[in-house]
């Protein structure tokens, strides 16, 4: 047939290359209400189990660190990234701190960190830091099985007060929402299947250019 058309349709389950490979993390950013003395030992570092260091202050900012690796080779690229990082709608003052490369962009009304990649090279690497802060920590912690909301005097708010860093990280990071990425990889297919012989037959035996082009696409691919 002329024009466009599709030869063949397949689907496969194993065996598959995937061509990105995503690391999330959220972690605390913490304040140091005390510094160490340059005339004290490394042997008088702790004192009663406590360490000298001072005690940390909690601002209750965390950084979120993303990090995106392509999984082809060769002279290969991807083209028109966009990565769609979802944010707590809770947070405050979201800020991108630091990216590689690229250009992002935070929207507020659907809480999405929007980095925007136009040529993502094989074997490379790139990272994005968020900051953000999290005012009202009982919206996590109704959430978590191991926490009660109780009276402000109470013993067990004090104990949560103590490790409320370690218990909002571990929440973040065991309930991070989906990452989103769409992208155009020209030249890739991550079945592996390649066309290696192309015979054309036409009766009217005028001459025919053969050609392949190969083009993967995003379609919905998340990271959770």
């Amino acid at each position: 047939p002329d024009g466009t058309f599709e030869l063949m349709k397949y689907t496969i389950t194993k065996n598959i290359q995937i061509p990105f490979h995503i690391l999330a993390i959220y972690n605390p950013i913490l304040e140091y209400s005390k510094n160490v003395e340059k005339k004290f030992s490394l042997k008088k570092l702790t004192t009663n189990n406590k360490s000298i260091y001072g005690e940390y202050k909690n601002t209750n900012k965390y950084e979120y660190s993303v990090t995106i690796k392509s999984n082809y080779k060769g002279n290969m690229h991807a083209s028109d990234v966009l990565i769609k990082i979802p944010i707590y709608k809770f947070s405050e003052n979201v800020q991108v701190k630091y990216k590689s490369i690229g250009k992002t962009e935070f929207n507020n009304i659907d809480s999405l960190v929007i980095w925007r990649i136009k040529k993502f090279l094989s074997s490379s690497e790139h990272n994005i830091k968020i900051h953000l802060t999290l005012e009202n920590h009982n919206q996590i912690y109704s959430n978590m099985n191991n926490t009660q909301k109780v009276d402000d005097l109470s013993k067990v708010v004090l104990q949560v007060h103590k490790i409320k860093n370690m218990n909002t990280v571990k929440f973040l990071n065991t309930y991070k929402m989906p990452i989103t990425l769409s992208f155009k990889i020209p030249m890739f297919t991550s079945s592996g299947m390649y066309i290696r012989y192309l015979k054309v037959f036409e009766k009217s035996n005028y001459k025919i250019i053969k050609w392949i082009k190969y083009l993967t696409e995003s379609g919905i691919y998340q990271y959770k």
